[in-house]
């Protein structure tokens, strides 16, 4: 049954769960990953590169943060990899808070599906450990609980903060920041001529004014006010970061992008304090891949006439658009 995941726990309880991936992510390990993260780009790319066109969402956005935290779990079998996925993507529609009860439902058997898989690798990896982020989850006594993770907390952990966590939110800013730079030729050709001096700017920007993960749930421990609103102790506060980074007390003309932007990295898309997310220094280097490579392999790019309605998943909480039909022009240089 769920149990609460690191994102849903406070202090000491969260930062001494928090402590068993924070040496997964450290920078060390960031780092070994950035040439699979690398690589991986380029190769998506090239699969349908002589096309001419493609769904940037089902071909790139979906399948490079998967498989990077697929090389993370241990877990590179494609036919495995998108078994979770379905399961993940029960977990994601049911946290949106927008199906009907006999909808939940469906989620919920998909869900348990995922956990068929997941408690044989659970149980194989207790006698035979590896070096994999998993094996970590699995085996890492956490000293002050005296235990290492159950069941259920490592069940919750595959749906929420690694599977969906260190996949779907990248997806979600993979697939804003390609529709973004169609629709801004500007920013684009800025980009083409110095990717060097912007990319790293435009993956802030992208994630500051789509901000994947629009919003989460709080609980208040005591009775606060705010802006002369009182919410009365035990409430459940909906914080949105998505507001929060369009505040223009705080962000100069903040619907544009601005890759001259003065400390853009300032954003709350990955939270703040000790829930900031552990998965962001990961983040941004596979969308800083991900965008260039789509830089060095189109000249241009545009919408596909009459493929695309623009829409998202309906859900509360997370801002995922459902396809992206692109067209482009190769670079020869490719």
């Amino acid at each position: 049954v769920p149990a609460p995941t690191l994102a849903g726990r406070d202090d000491p309880n969260h930062k001494e769960m928090r402590s068993i991936f924070d040496q997964a992510f450290r920078p060390g390990k960031i780092k070994e990953l950035e040439p699979n993260v690398e690589s991986l780009s380029y190769e998506l790319i090239d699969a349908f590169l002589d096309d001419g066109y493609c769904d940037w969402v089902e071909q790139f956005s979906i399948p490079l943060p998967l498989k990077i935290i697929g090389i993370q779990m241990g877990i590179e079998n494609e036919e495995d990899l998108w078994k979770i996925k379905k399961s993940t993507d029960a977990f994601f529609h049911r946290i949106g808070m927008m199906l009907s009860q006999e909808e939940e439902l469906e989620t919920i058997e998909r869900e348990i599906e995922g956990q068929h898989y997941f408690q044989p690798i659970f149980e194989k990896l207790r006698k035979c450990p590896n070096d994999t982020l998993l094996s970590e989850l699995v085996n890492t006594e956490i000293e002050q609980w005296g235990r290492t993770l159950n069941d259920n907390e490592l069940h919750a952990e595959m749906m929420a903060d690694t599977f969906v966590g260190g996949s779907e939110t990248t997806t979600n800013a993979l697939s804003a920041g390609i529709k973004l730079l169609i629709e801004k030729k500007n920013i684009w050709g800025m980009l083409k001529e110095n990717s060097e001096k912007y990319l790293k700017v435009f993956v802030e920007e992208v994630l500051r004014l789509e901000s994947p993960v629009q919003s989460l749930m709080r609980n208040t421990h005591k009775e606060v006010e705010l802006n002369g609103v009182k919410i009365p102790a035990g409430s459940i506060v909906n914080v949105r970061y998505a507001a929060a980074n369009r505040d223009e007390n705080y962000f100069e003309k903040p619907e544009e992008i601005n890759l001259e932007r003065k400390k853009a990295g300032s954003h709350m898309a990955f939270g703040s304090g000790i829930h900031h997310c552990l998965g962001a220094p990961l983040a941004r280097r596979e969308l800083y891949w991900g965008f260039k490579a789509a830089l060095d392999s189109f000249d241009d790019m545009w919408f596909s006439e009459g493929k695309n309605d623009f829409e998202y998943h309906p859900h509360y909480l997370l801002r995922s658009l459902k396809e992206l039909h692109i067209e482009f022009t190769p670079n020869p240089k490719r």
